[in-house]
């Protein structure tokens, strides 16, 4: 049985939208605050080609994730549970396309040359991350990346924000190993460490 908090999410970024376009700013955030998030959307795309497709599932209201993405050329498919957030992004960023879905319905159609889950895949469950995650392996096409956020082992932990729970679940390093080699990605980034986890799709044959 999942912790109450895990059912809030959905309701809670929908709820508090304003707060978190507030909350989570334009810019990307640097070392001094986290995680380098330009350093590691650059590994991301490293060697993609010129406009590459990518799908940003959790994109939020599109900033800074999405922005920056679309901000070097690439095509966006963002999907988020939020349709305020998503209003937001289809308002600001009208480069990109952006769909209202929760991470945990059927994926869009077809092959993505990056599939990212940044600072979202954690807010599902580890029973619901054992059936998402092969879902989105499987949407990274020939050459292709995925990169998703996680935590250091398996269980759940309950955060605050804005004065309310906040949910983030995680599986075991291990597991989501064996996920990504089921799928057929090779490791480019062990996200045992820096809670980050990027992996490749191999090309069929040489270019």
């Amino acid at each position: 049985m999942s912790h109450p908090a895990a059912d809030r999410i959905v309701g809670l970024y929908e709820d508090r939208a304003a707060d978190w376009i507030r909350d989570r700013g334009a810019a990307l955030y640097s070392g001094s605050r986290g995680l380098d998030e330009a350093k590691w959307l650059d590994r991301f795309v490293a060697d993609l080609p010129p406009g590459a497709s990518i799908l940003d599932v959790g994109c939020g209201s599109g900033w800074p994730i999405g922005a920056a993405l679309l901000e070097r050329g690439f095509r966006v498919l963002g999907r988020d549970s939020s349709s305020a957030l998503i209003a937001h992004a289809r308002e600001t960023l009208p480069g990109g396309v952006w769909e209202t879905a929760d991470m945990r319905d059927p994926p869009p159609d077809g092959a993505f040359d990056g599939v990212l889950a940044w600072h979202s895949l954690f807010h599902l469950t580890p029973a619901d991350q054992q059936r998402v995650l092969p879902a989105l392996a499987r949407q990274v096409g020939e050459g292709g990346r995925l990169m998703f956020t996680s935590g250091p082992a398996h269980g759940e932990t309950i955060g605050e924000w804005r004065g309310e729970p906040l949910y983030h679940g995680s599986l075991d390093p291990t597991d989501y190993r064996a996920m990504l080699a089921a799928a057929g990605l090779t490791m480019e980034a062990d996200g045992a460490e820096t809670g980050v986890w990027l992996a490749r799709r191999a090309f069929l044959s040489a270019k």
